[in-house]
Protein backbone atom coordinates (compact mmCIF):
# COMPACT_ATOMS: atom_id res chain seq x y z
CA UNK A 1 0.00 0.00 0.00
CA UNK A 2 1.26 3.43 -0.87
CA UNK A 3 0.54 6.29 0.72
CA UNK A 4 1.03 9.76 -0.52
CA UNK A 5 1.68 12.60 1.41
CA UNK A 6 -1.00 15.53 1.41
CA UNK A 7 -0.75 18.32 -1.33
CA UNK A 8 0.21 21.18 0.49
CA UNK A 9 -2.51 23.98 0.78
CA UNK A 10 -2.12 27.24 -0.20
CA UNK A 11 -1.73 30.54 2.62
CA UNK A 12 -4.68 32.82 1.97
CA UNK A 13 -4.98 36.08 4.84
CA UNK A 14 -8.16 34.76 5.66
CA UNK A 15 -8.49 31.17 7.11
CA UNK A 16 -12.11 30.35 6.47
CA UNK A 17 -14.90 31.47 4.18
CA UNK A 18 -16.04 34.93 4.76
CA UNK A 19 -19.32 34.36 6.92
CA UNK A 20 -22.78 36.02 4.86
CA UNK A 21 -24.16 39.03 6.54
CA UNK A 22 -27.29 37.54 8.21
CA UNK A 23 -24.77 35.04 10.22
CA UNK A 24 -22.29 37.74 11.04
CA UNK A 25 -25.58 39.74 12.54
CA UNK A 26 -26.87 37.22 14.30
CA UNK A 27 -23.75 36.11 16.56
CA UNK A 28 -23.66 40.19 16.74
CA UNK A 29 -27.41 39.64 18.23
CA UNK A 30 -26.68 36.77 20.49
CA UNK A 31 -23.37 38.15 21.43
CA UNK A 32 -25.32 41.57 23.11
CA UNK A 33 -27.95 39.04 24.59
CA UNK A 34 -25.33 36.99 26.56
CA UNK A 35 -23.88 40.23 27.54
CA UNK A 36 -27.08 41.49 28.60
CA UNK A 37 -27.43 38.18 30.39
CA UNK A 38 -24.31 39.01 32.23
CA UNK A 39 -25.13 41.99 33.26
CA UNK A 40 -28.45 41.42 34.56
CA UNK A 41 -30.82 38.09 34.20
CA UNK A 42 -34.14 39.93 33.65
CA UNK A 43 -32.23 42.31 31.20
CA UNK A 44 -32.05 39.87 28.18
CA UNK A 45 -35.78 38.50 28.98
CA UNK A 46 -38.33 40.73 27.64
CA UNK A 47 -41.08 42.08 30.09
CA UNK A 48 -44.41 39.94 30.06
CA UNK A 49 -46.97 41.73 28.10
CA UNK A 50 -44.79 43.96 26.87
CA UNK A 51 -44.81 42.59 23.49
CA UNK A 52 -47.91 41.30 22.68
CA UNK A 53 -50.06 44.59 23.29
CA UNK A 54 -51.49 46.50 26.16
CA UNK A 55 -52.55 43.72 28.47
CA UNK A 56 -51.38 40.47 29.35
CA UNK A 57 -53.91 37.42 30.60
CA UNK A 58 -52.99 34.06 31.60
CA UNK A 59 -55.26 31.59 31.20
CA UNK A 60 -57.04 30.57 34.38
CA UNK A 61 -60.85 29.48 35.47
CA UNK A 62 -61.75 31.72 37.62
CA UNK A 63 -64.56 33.94 37.35
CA UNK A 64 -63.26 37.52 36.59
CA UNK A 65 -62.20 35.55 33.48
CA UNK A 66 -65.29 34.70 32.78
CA UNK A 67 -66.76 38.29 32.86
CA UNK A 68 -66.85 39.12 29.59
CA UNK A 69 -67.02 42.79 29.46
CA UNK A 70 -63.57 42.21 31.77
CA UNK A 71 -61.01 41.72 28.53
CA UNK A 72 -62.63 44.67 26.48
CA UNK A 73 -62.53 46.49 29.52
CA UNK A 74 -58.52 46.25 30.21
CA UNK A 75 -57.74 46.60 26.72
CA UNK A 76 -59.19 49.82 27.00
CA UNK A 77 -57.21 50.80 29.81
CA UNK A 78 -54.11 49.37 27.70
CA UNK A 79 -55.10 51.77 24.97
CA UNK A 80 -55.29 54.67 27.59
CA UNK A 81 -51.94 53.66 29.07
CA UNK A 82 -49.92 53.72 25.69
CA UNK A 83 -49.47 57.45 25.10
CA UNK A 84 -48.32 57.77 28.82
CA UNK A 85 -45.43 55.35 28.28
CA UNK A 86 -47.17 52.63 30.29
CA UNK A 87 -48.23 49.05 29.55
CA UNK A 88 -50.76 47.16 31.64
CA UNK A 89 -50.55 43.60 32.80
CA UNK A 90 -53.49 41.74 34.30
CA UNK A 91 -53.70 38.22 35.42
CA UNK A 92 -57.17 36.62 36.76
CA UNK A 93 -56.22 34.73 39.93
CA UNK A 94 -57.85 31.50 40.89
CA UNK A 95 -59.50 33.16 44.38
CA UNK A 96 -61.25 36.09 41.85
CA UNK A 97 -59.93 39.56 41.01
CA UNK A 98 -57.60 40.64 38.87
CA UNK A 99 -53.55 41.26 39.83
CA UNK A 100 -52.68 43.84 37.79
CA UNK A 101 -49.25 45.89 37.59
CA UNK A 102 -48.11 48.62 35.27
CA UNK A 103 -44.77 48.60 33.35
CA UNK A 104 -43.27 51.69 32.47
CA UNK A 105 -42.18 51.51 28.15
CA UNK A 106 -41.18 55.15 28.22
CA UNK A 107 -39.87 57.14 31.55
CA UNK A 108 -39.75 60.33 29.44
CA UNK A 109 -43.75 60.16 29.11
CA UNK A 110 -44.68 58.27 31.91
CA UNK A 111 -42.95 60.65 34.43
CA UNK A 112 -45.54 62.97 33.11
CA UNK A 113 -48.36 61.08 35.34
CA UNK A 114 -46.71 58.76 38.00
CA UNK A 115 -44.19 59.14 40.57
CA UNK A 116 -40.77 57.57 41.44
CA UNK A 117 -37.82 55.87 39.65
CA UNK A 118 -39.26 54.82 36.10
CA UNK A 119 -36.68 52.87 34.32
CA UNK A 120 -38.06 51.29 30.93
CA UNK A 121 -39.04 48.03 31.42
CA UNK A 122 -39.82 47.98 34.90
CA UNK A 123 -42.75 48.08 37.39
CA UNK A 124 -44.18 51.54 38.10
CA UNK A 125 -42.91 51.36 41.86
CA UNK A 126 -46.21 51.01 44.10
CA UNK A 127 -43.80 49.77 47.24
CA UNK A 128 -44.68 46.15 47.19
CA UNK A 129 -44.28 43.18 44.26
CA UNK A 130 -47.71 43.00 42.48
CA UNK A 131 -49.16 39.81 43.34
CA UNK A 132 -47.02 39.28 46.81
CA UNK A 133 -49.49 39.05 49.76
CA UNK A 134 -47.53 41.00 52.13
CA UNK A 135 -49.14 43.49 55.04
CA UNK A 136 -47.52 46.53 53.10
CA UNK A 137 -49.65 46.03 50.17
CA UNK A 138 -52.84 46.26 51.76
CA UNK A 139 -55.14 49.20 49.92
CA UNK A 140 -54.96 51.04 53.21
CA UNK A 141 -51.25 50.73 53.80
CA UNK A 142 -49.83 53.66 55.45
CA UNK A 143 -46.15 54.28 55.92
CA UNK A 144 -44.86 54.90 51.71
CA UNK A 145 -42.97 57.33 50.62
CA UNK A 146 -45.21 59.93 48.97
CA UNK A 147 -44.21 58.46 45.26
CA UNK A 148 -45.86 55.46 46.41
CA UNK A 149 -49.25 56.97 47.94
CA UNK A 150 -49.25 58.93 44.47
CA UNK A 151 -48.74 55.92 42.34
CA UNK A 152 -51.16 53.74 44.47
CA UNK A 153 -54.06 56.42 44.35
CA UNK A 154 -53.46 57.22 40.51
CA UNK A 155 -53.63 53.02 39.66
CA UNK A 156 -57.54 53.39 41.58
CA UNK A 157 -58.26 56.25 39.79
CA UNK A 158 -57.65 54.71 36.58
CA UNK A 159 -58.99 51.39 37.25
CA UNK A 160 -62.59 53.04 39.08
CA UNK A 161 -62.87 54.49 35.44
CA UNK A 162 -63.16 51.72 33.82
CA UNK A 163 -65.72 49.94 36.30
CA UNK A 164 -62.88 48.27 38.25
CA UNK A 165 -62.84 48.93 42.23
CA UNK A 166 -59.78 48.22 44.45
CA UNK A 167 -60.36 45.19 47.07
CA UNK A 168 -58.95 46.00 50.30
CA UNK A 169 -56.39 42.66 50.74
CA UNK A 170 -54.06 44.47 48.18
CA UNK A 171 -53.45 47.68 45.80
CA UNK A 172 -52.64 45.07 42.89
CA UNK A 173 -55.93 43.28 43.51
CA UNK A 174 -59.26 44.04 41.80
CA UNK A 175 -62.63 43.07 40.92
CA UNK A 176 -64.75 44.40 38.02
CA UNK A 177 -68.10 46.15 39.19
CA UNK A 178 -71.06 44.12 38.85
CA UNK A 179 -69.32 40.61 38.58
CA UNK A 180 -70.09 38.01 41.38
CA UNK A 181 -67.63 37.39 43.72
CA UNK A 182 -65.95 33.80 43.26
CA UNK A 183 -67.70 30.56 44.88
CA UNK A 184 -65.76 28.06 46.47
CA UNK A 185 -66.42 25.55 43.77
CA UNK A 186 -65.74 27.84 41.50
CA UNK A 187 -61.87 27.78 42.31
CA UNK A 188 -59.18 25.39 41.14
CA UNK A 189 -58.12 23.92 44.92
CA UNK A 190 -54.98 22.91 43.01
CA UNK A 191 -53.81 26.18 42.52
CA UNK A 192 -53.87 27.49 46.17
Amino acid sequence: MLVLPAAPTPHHSRSAAPCPPATRWSSVAVALLLAACAHSPQAAVPAPGLQGGPALWEPATASCDQEPTARPALERIGRELQPQGMALQATCTAGGGWVVQVQVLDGTKAHKVVRGPLADGQAVDMGTPSGAVLSGAAAGASGFSPDVLHNRQWLRTLMARHQFDNLPDAWWHFAQRGAPPAQPADTDLAAR
